[in-house]
C-alpha cells in the first residue's frame, strides 16, 4: 500500500486489490464467471428499479429541470466514490460486491444516456441555456460528489485504522 504523504497535503490513492500486475494463472476471463454476472444483474435491476422509483416521485415535462435524473446521476457518482474507497481498503476481501453495487447498481441507477436524451430535448425546444446548464451542473456536481464520496470513504476508512 502506498505511504501518505509526510506534509499531509496529499492521500495515497486506493490500491485496486483485484489488479493483479503479473498475469495469474487460470482462466483468462475471470470476471466473466457466472457469481460475477449474476452479481452485475441483481445490482443493475436493484439500481434500475430505484431510478424509476425516483423519477416516479420527481418527473420532469419538458423545458422543466429533470430533478430525478439528476439527483440519480449525482447521487450515483457520490456512490461510486464512496464505494471505491470502502470496497478497497475497507472491505477488501468482498469480491462480489463490488460488481453487485459498483457496476450493477450504480450502473443501473445512473443514466447518462437519459443525460444526453433530455439535453438534446432541450435543445431541440429551444431551450439553448438550459441544455447547457444541465450538462455543465451535471458533469461539475458528478465530479464534486466522486470527490465528496472519496473523501467520506477516506474518513471511514481512517477511524477504522485502515486507510
Amino acid at each position: 500500500m502506498q505511504q501518505p504523504d509526510p506534509s499531509g497535503l496529499h492521500l495515497p490513492l486506493p490500491v485496486d486489490s483485484d489488479i493483479d500486475w503479473e498475469p495469474a494463472a487460470g482462466p483468462s476471463h475471470p470476471h466473466l464467471a457466472a457469481p460475477v454476472i449474476a452479481a452485475v444483474f441483481v445490482g443493475g435491476c436493484a439500481g434500475g428499479l430505484a431510478r424509476y422509483g425516483l423519477t416516479s416521485v420527481l418527473p420532469a415535462t419538458s423545458g422543466e429541470w429533470p430533478w430525478g435524473v439528476f439527483v440519480a446521476n449525482v447521487g450515483g457518482a457520490f456512490l461510486l466514490g464512496l464505494l471505491l474507497v470502502l470496497l478497497l481498503e475497507v472491505w477488501p476481501g468482498t469480491t462480489l460486491v463490488r460488481p453487485l453495487l459498483g457496476t450493477g447498481f450504480c450502473g443501473g441507477f445512473t443514466t447518462m444516456s437519459s443525460l444526453v436524451v433530455t439535453t438534446d430535448r432541450f435543445a431541440a425546444d429551444g431551450h439553448g441555456a438550459l441544455a447547457v446548464g444541465y450538462v455543465m451542473t451535471t458533469v461539475v456536481l458528478g465530479l464534486v460528489a466522486v470527490g465528496a464520496g472519496l473523501l467520506l470513504g477516506r474518513a471511514v476508512a481512517l477511524r477504522g485504522g485502515r486507510g
